[in-house]
């Protein structure tokens, strides 16, 4: 018979929360003109004055990177004449890691008041800089829920397990924050404050036991 017979294999899950230290603001950039150079001349511009914004602000210029440039060509239906270009759009997305607290609040109000139409916040991403820490509890979390499972799966069958012969690390999606915790609350002098929250780290693990 073989060593499969009598091993038993279960997977377990568990979660350890985190607080995000940094968080990326998403900053998108479009212009739409009649000619191509003119909506690039014109995006190139808003995206020259928030990265002057930025580094005026202190932000590290190799802190400030470029996610995605796109040229879209404006159409519309004329009768009898069908689809013809109206224009085109140069849309672009600068991506910028800052911390919590007052400064980053004031930065980000900064880009909001370069004062044109060009720009956006596309909206933060909070994130953890160094993740060890919770992914190790959640991997002994995991690894308790593995053996509580183990055990009772022993028990039903009326064994109980001997030494463990393969561990294996799932893959599990990462969660963002909670949304309750990752708010914005204004406050007195009517800034907004930027909270954290907490977010889920989660780490899975499959265990095989032999069987006694």
């Amino acid at each position: 018979m073989s060593q499969a017979s009598h091993s038993i294999t279960v997977t377990g899950q568990g979660s350890a929360q985190a607080a995000p230290d940094l968080f990326n603001i998403n900053i998108g950039v479009e212009a739409s003109r009649p000619t191509v150079r003119d909506a690039y001349s014109q995006a190139s511009a808003a995206v020259n004055a928030v990265t002057a914004t930025l580094l005026a602000k202190g932000v590290a210029q190799n802190s400030i990177s470029s996610t995605s440039l796109d040229v879209r060509v404006d159409t519309r239906w004329q009768e009898g004449a069908g689809t013809i270009v109206t224009g085109y759009t140069v849309s672009s997305t600068l991506s910028v890691p800052l911390g919590y607290g007052k400064g980053s609040e004031e930065i980000i109000a900064a880009i909001v008041d370069t004062g044109n139409n060009n720009v956006r916040l596309n909206g933060l991403t909070p994130v953890v800089s160094d993740p060890s820490q919770a992914q190790d509890a959640a991997r002994t979390a995991a690894w308790a829920d593995a053996l509580r499972a183990a055990e009772l799966y022993a028990s039903l069958a009326g064994r109980t397990l001997g030494e463990v012969s393969g561990v294996v690390e799932v893959n599990v999606a990462q969660g963002g924050p909670r949304p309750l915790m990752a708010r914005a609350a204004m406050m007195s002098d009517s800034a907004m404050e930027i909270a954290p929250g907490q977010s889920d780290v989660t780490m899975a693990v499959q265990a095989t036991w032999l069987l006694n």
